[in-house]
């Protein structure tokens, strides 16, 4: 069983400090691809509550990964790869 380690994430502007089995760095990826979606969330409602913006940001995080999987079982390999090619610059234009 790998070792938990202590990453400290910045979501939002706060930062949080996670125990995580993987790779600091994909922690911190990961963690980017959800501000970037809280982020973009909150330009278009600057007003809603920061718990709104975590709903909505976490329907369309799962809505992405359920169109991913049943693309794959599909055989959609074409529109799952392009799926993943974009979810992937996101996170990479979300490290910055």
């Amino acid at each position: 069983m790998p070792e938990q380690q202590h990453v400290t994430v910045t979501i939002m502007g706060r930062n949080y400090t996670l125990r995580a089995e993987e790779d600091p760095q994909y922690v911190r990826m990961i963690a980017a691809y959800v501000d970037d979606k809280l982020q973009e969330i909150a330009k278009v409602s600057p007003r809603m509550s920061t718990t709104r913006l975590a709903i909505l940001a976490a329907i369309n995080i799962a809505d992405e990964l359920h169109k991913l999987e049943r693309g794959l079982q599909a055989g959609g390999n074409r529109e799952a790869e392009s799926t993943v090619d974009r979810i992937l610059n996101k996170v990479e234009a979300a490290k910055g």
